[in-house]
């Protein structure tokens, strides 16, 4: 019989009860220090760490990847891993109980009143440290159903940011190629009017304030530069690349115009109500089992799905209204493509000048670019809408 060894393991339960393990940092995409999570595909995985942030990306880069979710992924699963190695400690000593009470029966030590005794208090005892064990691994099912639905909110949270930043991105890119036109259009003025002061046929009036539109055109590109650069840098940083990293961000999918007819308001309203991680809080809510705060606590509840309902009818509107700016933004595209195809005509045989054909091609470009940013303002409204399904509304909105 090992008395003393069962007195010395319940010791060690109760000191292991306060036992703290590591805690690692968190890694980049193409760190080695990462193994590839449980149910992915080395193929997915490896895409993930390719240097290239694409759209469909976001979500497992912020979850993987994303140094707060990733901080609260390690601290929780820290305590997780402490409940666990206490729970498995106390399995082993039940065992061990067990095999000293089985021992002893096999021994024929229980044929005495003393040895019948000591078998009993090694079997109540693994008995009740049994019971303690159960509840234990409960409450450790109940930690980490907890911990994935905390470390999902937040993963869902920051992956929206991230859509919204990229989305913004793309659409900056676009702008930025419509300001180019313009400063080149501006240069060729500048340099129209050099010539032509020369020539007498200009004042130097003239060539400042052509200078002017220059500089304007310039500073104006300089800033569009260093937004786009700006959120490349945050973009990096939701999905765990340094911010100065030599990273290739794709562009926006291209979306099946026939699901925002396919839309059933009323039924992803009732899955948004469901999924809304905030009011789920609240339906779990505490109400002081009293009369009063059963009522607050569901007149809270009602309010908050009644403002939910009309911020879902408000995504649903912007879809239908960002579709319609995005239907006359393709007319007017395809207008330009036949302008532009006219304009190259010209130029080719002599019968338009530079600066008009410059003229030419900034009007092409700007209707490009309201083409690409007013596709960009619907993409941004339908995942808006369909995080909200999914139970992510910033506050703001709620």
């Amino acid at each position: 019989m090992r008395k003393k060894g069962y007195l010395s393991a319940c010791m060690a339960v109760t000191l292991t009860l306060t036992a703290a393990l590591p805690v690692y940092g968190a890694a980049g995409p193409g760190s080695t220090s990462i193994t590839i999570p449980d149910g992915m595909g080395e193929e997915t995985w490896n895409r993930l760490n390719d240097q290239t942030i694409e759209f469909d990306e976001l979500s497992d880069l912020v979850r993987y990847f994303n140094p707060d979710v990733q901080n609260i992924a390690d601290s929780a699963g820290n305590e997780l891993s402490n409940q666990q190695y206490v729970y498995d400690e106390m399995r082993r000593y039940i065992r061990d109980l067990n095999d000293d009470a089985q021992a002893m029966k096999d021994s024929g030590a229980t044929g005495s009143e003393e040895g019948m005794m000591v078998y009993l208090t090694l079997k109540g005892t693994a008995k009740a440290l049994g019971g303690n064990a159960e509840k234990m691994n409960n409450g450790i099912k109940r930690i980490d159903s907890g911990i994935r639905k905390n470390v999902d909110r937040y993963s869902r949270t920051f992956s929206s940011a991230a859509d919204q930043i990229m989305i913004g991105y793309n659409s900056a890119l676009a702008n930025r190629a419509v300001v180019q036109k313009a400063l080149d259009l501006s240069i060729s003025g500048y340099e129209a009017q050099s010539i032509s002061f020369k020539q007498g046929l200009a004042t130097e009036a003239d060539v400042l304030e052509a200078n002017k539109g220059v500089l304007a055109a310039q500073a104006a590109l300089d800033q569009l530069d260093n937004t786009i650069d700006g959120l490349k840098r945050s973009l990096c940083l939701m999905t765990g690349y340094p911010a100065d990293g030599s990273v290739q961000i794709g562009e926006i999918p291209q979306l099946d115009l026939s699901v925002i007819g396919a839309l059933d308001l009323t039924a992803d309203t009732a899955k948004a109500i469901g999924n809304n991680y905030d009011l789920i809080e609240k339906r779990h809510g505490g109400s002081n089992k009293t009369t009063t705060g059963i009522k607050n606590k569901d007149a809270g509840i009602s309010e908050a799905e009644q403002n939910l309902t009309v911020t879902m009818q408000s995504y649903y509107q912007e879809i239908l209204q960002s579709k319609s700016t995005y239907d006359a933004a393709s007319t007017a595209y395809e207008k330009a493509v036949l302008e532009k195809q006219k304009a190259d005509r010209s130029y080719q045989l002599g019968m338009l000048s530079k600066i008009n054909y410059l003229q030419a091609q900034m009007a092409f470009s700007q209707a490009e670019g309201e083409k690409q940013t007013a596709y960009n303002t619907l993409y941004q409204a339908y995942s808006t809408y369909q995080w909200a399904v999914n139970g992510i509304v910033t506050a703001s909105e709620q």
